[in-house]
């Protein structure tokens, strides 16, 4: 396990260079033991989703940098992926790389009895908030905000 979380930080170090020129964020190395095998996963982000040919262009150069440059070989797939949807924004950085999506940001103390709000994510200097319908924009200080979730508009 100690032999892993020093990959982890190698892997993390050498791959978001490479990344970055790829206009991406490595958010997190990852390994997974799912159906017998394990799995070193990447999960990457940025400004208005991960696609496919994200995964695929950065899957290509991380893998040879893992296995030639590295010597890692401690895993049986190698995966590139998304955080996902469902994954709450946490940091500044997640913040604002998905300002103006739609989420649902709950706070720890309701105010003017609301607790959950509804609207389009806003970063102003060192506070977050919504955008609601009408132009409102409601901002708080982040130990204000408990969770911040993206959501689907259908």
């Amino acid at each position: 396990m100690r032999l892993r979380k020093m990959n982890r930080g190698r892997i993390f170090e050498a791959v978001t260079p490479v990344a970055k020129s790829l206009g991406l964020d490595l958010l997190d190395v990852i390994y997974v033991y799912e159906n017998g095998r394990t799995i070193l996963r990447l999960i990457i982000d940025k400004r208005g989703g991960v696609g496919i040919k994200d995964c695929e262009s950065l899957s290509e150069i991380a893998d040879l940098i893992i296995s030639n440059e590295l010597g890692i070989d401690d895993f049986d797939v190698f995966e590139v992926s998304s955080p996902g949807i469902d994954r709450p924004l946490k940091t500044m950085d997640d913040f604002i790389r998905h300002e103006g999506a739609y989420v649902k940001l709950s706070l720890y103390r309701a105010i003017d009895g609301e607790k959950r709000l509804f609207g389009h994510l806003i970063v102003d200097g060192d506070r977050i908030g919504v955008e609601v319908e009408g132009g409102g924009r409601l901002l708080f200080d982040l130990e204000q905000v408990a969770n911040v979730k993206r959501e689907i508009v259908f």
